[in-house]
Parts: C-alpha cells; sequence; structure tokens
C-alpha cells in the first residue's frame, strides 16, 4: 500500500509538472492598461504590420505581435470636458441671456425695437442660428455609460432623442416670430428661446466645478438673477401703467417733458421695481384690481 501510495503521488507531480502554464488573455487590462506587455503574453491581433513580419520576430524565430494601441475618439464627437464643449456653452448662454433681457423691454418700450430695427433683426437671427446648431452639437455629445464615455453615433442619436432637452430644443425653435408679419412689431413672440435656459444652468455648473472662487462665482449669480428679476418687474409695471391710461397715483408718471424720453421710462420703472422688491419704498396704496 505504501508502494501504491507512492507511485501514485509521484505520477501526480510529473503530470503537473509537464502540464503548460494557462494563458488567459484579459481583454478588459489589456484594454486600459498603459505598460508595455512581455513578448511571451498574447496579444489581440489588431491587423498592423502584417507586411513587415521581419520586425514582428524575436530572435528565436518566433511570431511576435505587436500591442494594441488605445482607440482614440472620433473628432466629430463632443467630449463635454474638453474646452470647446466649455466655450460653446459660454457663447449659447450669452444669446439666451440676449432674449431674456432684450425681449421684454422691447416690448413694453416700442421706441427702443423702433431705434434700430435691422440690428434687433440680425441679433435675433444670430442667436436662432445658434440655438439651431446647439442641436446638431447634442446630437455629436458624448455621455458616459457605466463609467466610460460613449461615442458611437447611433447611441449618441438614440439618448439625445430620448431625452427632455431634445423637446425643448424643437419646441424654442418654433418660429413665432414669423407672427410679426401680419401682426406687427412684438417681440415677446420670441419667448419659446426661453426654454433654452436649462443650457445656461449647465454653463453655471461648469464654470463653478472648473473656478477657483465657486463663491465668488455664486454670489455673482445671485446678483444676475435679482437683476434680471427688477428688470422684468420694472418693464411689467410700465406696461401695466399704459394698460390703466397712466391714470392714478399708483402708475407711472407719464407726463411731456423728462418723463416721456425713452431713459427716463426705463430708469423710472426701474427704480419702482427696486423700491418694490427691497420694500423700503413709500409707495402709493394701489387703487384697481389690476394693480
Amino acid at each position: 500500500m505504501k508502494l501504491r501510495t507512492t507511485v501514485q503521488l509521484s505520477s501526480a507531480i510529473s503530470t503537473i509538472q509537464k502540464k503548460p502554464p494557462l494563458k488567459r488573455e484579459d481583454s478588459f487590462l489589456k484594454r486600459f492598461s498603459t505598460r508595455q506587455i512581455p513578448e511571451s503574453q498574447e496579444t489581440l491581433d489588431t491587423g498592423e504590420g502584417e507586411g513587415d513580419a521581419a520586425d514582428d520576430k524575436d530572435s528565436s524565430g518566433r511570431r511576435r505581435r505587436r500591442p494594441r494601441r488605445p482607440q482614440k475618439p472620433p473628432k466629430t464627437v463632443v467630449n463635454p470636458d474638453e474646452n470647446f464643449y466649455y466655450y460653446w456653452l459660454m457663447l449659447l448662454s450669452g444669446c439666451v441671456l440676449y432674449n431674456l433681457w432684450t425681449l421684454i423691454v422691447r416690448q413694453s418700450l416700442p421706441e427702443l425695437q423702433a431705434v434700430a430695427p435691422a440690428a434687433w433683426l440680425a441679433c435675433d437671427g444670430f442667436t436662432d442660428l445658434v440655438f439651431f446648431l446647439d442641436v446638431a452639437v447634442q446630437f455629436r455629445t458624448g455621455y458616459l455609460e457605466q463609467g466610460l464615455m460613449v461615442y458611437n453615433s447611433k447611441k449618441l442619436a438614440g439618448h439625445y432623442l430620448k431625452s427632455k432637452s431634445f423637446v425643448l430644443d424643437l419646441l424654442a425653435l418654433l418660429p413665432l416670430d414669423l407672427l410679426q408679419v401680419n401682426l406687427g412689431s412684438n417681440p415677446m413672440l420670441r419667448f419659446p428661446r426661453f426654454l433654452k435656459i436649462y443650457r445656461v444652468y449647465n454653463y453655471y455648473y461648469m464654470v463653478e466645478s472648473r473656478t477657483v472662487y465657486p463663491n465668488l462665482w455664486r454670489v455673482l449669480n445671485l446678483i444676475h438673477i435679482l437683476l434680471i428679476l427688477a428688470h422684468w418687474f420694472g418693464c411689467f409695471y410700465y406696461l401695466l401703467s399704459e394698460a390703466e391710461g397712466f391714470q392714478g397715483d399708483w402708475v407711472y408718471p407719464y407726463r411731456p417733458g423728462e418723463y416721456a424720453t425713452l431713459t427716463r421710462k426705463y430708469l423710472g420703472s426701474l427704480y419702482w421695481s427696486t423700491l418694490t422688491l427691497t420694500t423700503i419704498g413709500d409707495l402709493p396704496t394701489p387703487e384697481t384690481n389690476a394693480e
């Protein structure tokens, strides 16, 4: 029995020693590894260097395959972490803020629209062009899937078409401003452009993550929100005063002279809006339901 056990153990040991070591090809590690792969390790065949067999053989004559090169993303795909996307959002945010600041004041003060109608038309057309190009940019913007950036064209298009951004972008490009041909000058018909404000939020968070002064950036953003609220409420105040026929103590004091100029109309309305928002003004009591 001892002899039989000794023979079995010796045969098992010799079998293990003769068995070649297992070589497992780990494609995940090879794909993301940056170190050089040893010659004895198998690599994936990329089809490179097939015509130059002498360079692919070592001293023993064995065929050696070159390591796989990392795949470069297509140049037409926009990486959301690169500078191009950052500057594009900056331009887009400027166009959105242009509509937010100018449309309401041009609607409430027609004199401002009449000062340079060709310039306003050119600016409106430029912003519409930027909004249209933004749709093409979002069709080619990469996104993360399970921690990896997706560059496949079909996946990028499908991801954008299924998102809420696509619906908002389509609604933002509604050509309602063409109704001005029959209705006359009404800049607020371009109000669907306000739906692009979600891109401004994207730019805000991107700047907040890049800047070394995030608190200063938040303060500036808060000041801007307060200013644009005062701007809108001042324009609403003048529109309401105009609807009331400028009758009463609560409405804008429209009378010949300085109060009839374009600058005084805007500054007077902005002054009323600022006093009302800060609750420090001793303003007259409203007399009608609309007021």
